[in-house]
């Protein structure tokens, strides 16, 4: 939003200034007496332009049109400097050769923001705008209205609009082009960003990101306290799964399981795949006693159910160790890690927790 704002910034402030210069321009054909004004009428032709020019501009830079589609008001903006320019070309018909060059001078504010059918519409008021003033010369022509040079005149005039317009259009192609590209990119980004972090067959967050996410938590726990549990999930007899079913049915059991464990946890919970068939949950701000709980409603919860097209049954252990103060990633890892081979010597399908008084994380900071 903030480039955007600058963008709009710098495109009114080249307009505004190209607006002063033409302004600039008309004040001396006025010094040179070649305008039918006298000085009151001009300061008004003035005083009314920059009025709505600057109420317009404050709109615009204070922030309260950005929740316009076009931010920038870029049809106001130009219809309103088209109406100033025509009336300053009725009113000095000697500076016409000049003020065309106003009215093609408007047209690249627009290049970068409107359709091809708003800018052509932009244009077709600008002729608009002109032939009005041509016909008033005609029918107030005072001797000076010539119509070969006047037909010439136009017909330049409107081939001057019509390549703007067809530029427009050019611009308006490759802008949507552009936007498509960068959708594509920012998707791209985001899908390589989501593959650099997740496991592609579970969905689950991958190793690299959890060791990452532990060691945040680390340093949030031997600042501020709080404590977190390191818990190791992985199902009992896998490979007989693999050997009587196949990999494709086993990829599914490793699927559906990890489904069932994101469902089973807090959103500031982390779940991830270790490896093979071997999954660690993160349990945040949660001490061991009421982990534990977390993990045997998990366990139970495992054994109730069927996996996979084939239906298998199966059953999972758990290894649990809380966080002690000062302990690096890979001691607390290990010390779960451990636990889980000791669920499964013990017989599988339990929770492992280490015993009560080496893991309180109070008795620890204390």
């Amino acid at each position: 939003m903030e480039q955007l704002h600058r963008d709009i910034v710098r495109r009114h402030g080249l307009a505004t200034a190209g607006a002063m210069v033409f302004s600039l321009l008309f004040l001396l054909g006025y010094a040179l007496q070649l305008t039918q004004l006298n000085l009151d009428e001009l300061l008004g032709l003035f005083a009314g332009y920059w009025l709505v020019h600057g109420a317009m501009l404050y709109w615009v830079l204070s922030g309260r049109s950005a929740r316009y589609k076009d931010p920038s008001l870029t049809i106001p903006f130009m219809m309103w400097t088209i109406i100033y320019i025509t009336v300053m070309l009725l009113c000095a018909r000697e500076l016409r050769p000049v003020l065309m060059l106003a009215y093609l001078a408007v047209m690249p504010f627009g290049v970068f923001h409107l359709t091809w059918k708003g800018y052509l519409g932009i244009c077709l008021f600008a002729m608009a705008c002109y032939t009005s003033v041509v016909l008033y010369f005609q029918h107030n022509n005072g001797g000076l209205w010539l119509p070969e040079l006047e037909a010439f005149l136009g017909i330049t005039f409107l081939a001057c609009i019509m390549a703007y317009t067809v530029i427009g259009r050019e611009f308006t192609v490759l802008r949507e082009a552009y936007k498509q590209k960068n959708r594509e990119l920012r998707r791209a980004m985001v899908r390589i960003e989501e593959l650099a972090v997740t496991d592609e067959l579970t969905g689950l967050f991958n190793r690299r990101y959890l060791l990452r996410t532990l060691e945040k938590q680390r340093a949030l726990a031997n600042r501020e306290g709080l404590p977190f549990v390191l818990a190791f999930v992985d199902i009992d007899h896998f490979k007989q799964i693999n050997d009587h079913h196949g990999h494709r049915i086993g990829d599914q059991v490793l699927a559906e399981l990890s489904v069932q464990l994101k469902m089973a946890i807090r959103e500031v919970d982390l779940a991830a795949r270790y490896g093979g068939e071997e999954f660690v949950l993160l349990l945040s701000g949660l001490a061991l006693d009421d982990a534990g709980k977390v993990l045997e409603r998990i366990r139970v919860k495992m054994t109730e159910q069927s996996f996979s097209e084939a239906s298998i049954p199966l059953t999972v252990s758990i290894g649990v160790a809380q966080f002690r103060p000062g302990e690096d990633s890979e001691e607390l890892l290990n010390r779960a890690d451990r636990l889980l081979y000791e669920a499964k010597r013990a017989g599988r399908n339990r929770v492992k927790m280490e015993p009560q008084e080496l893991s309180l994380f109070s008795e620890q900071i204390s």
